[in-house]
């Protein structure tokens, strides 16, 4: 108790207990009562796993223990009062979820949502060729490559493979980083005609 020679002392109990209280009037008359103050358990209030996402995407919260939840920070997600808003932050955020149990009882906890960039995937710049030639293209940035179109280049799956096209075409590469963020880039590459060459009329001697 603060002050238990006082009516109304604020008491902070660790457990259920019962506090008695002696009152004296002023013919020295005395008699007593008592209170029980019950102490409820803090609910368990669980935030979730850590979890990992790619520039631009979002997850989905999950908190349990309790019965109402209040989340923090609030500019991230679409409903900070429930248990499972979805969170699409731009930087790397710690929530805090509050939650309250049917006493009024509350308890926190903390969940880490880690933004990763996405790659910078980069074809080069645009080129040409003479028709009929080969060019090899070259990209960078990420672990692994898909191109697009395929039919017309060595192996789509690497990051320089060679083309032999016919025809201007342009091309996208998805790159994929060690996170599993992915990212496009694109080069087109022109086909020159060959150049009509003329050795003149035959001629005898």
């Amino acid at each position: 108790l603060s002050n238990e020679t006082i009516g109304n002392p604020m008491a902070s109990p660790a457990a259920t207990v019962d506090y008695i209280v002696t009152g004296t009037d002023l013919n020295n008359c005395i008699n007593t009562d008592t209170v029980e103050v019950e102490v409820n358990a803090l609910p368990l209030v669980t935030a979730g796993n850590d979890a990992e996402i790619c520039e631009g995407d979002n997850t989905q919260l999950g908190a349990g223990g309790a019965i109402s939840y209040v989340w923090s920070p609030t500019d991230s997600l679409t409903d900070p009062n429930i248990a499972d808003p979805f969170a699409n932050p731009t930087l790397t955020t710690q929530y805090i979820v509050t939650g309250t149990d049917v006493n009024l009882c509350n308890n926190t906890d903390t969940v880490i949502i880690t933004v990763n960039p996405l790659p910078a995937v980069d074809a080069g710049q645009d080129t040409s060729m003479c028709i009929n030639d080969t060019i090899q293209i070259t990209v960078a940035g990420a672990d692994t490559y898909v191109w697009t179109p395929i039919a017309t280049m060595s192996d789509a799956n690497i990051a320089d493979p060679l083309i032999f096209n016919t025809v201007t075409t342009m091309y996208y590469v998805t790159g994929t980083d060690v996170n599993l963020c992915v990212n496009i880039d694109s080069v087109e590459i022109s086909i020159n005609a060959l150049p009509s060459v003329t050795a003149g009329n035959d001629v005898q001697i």
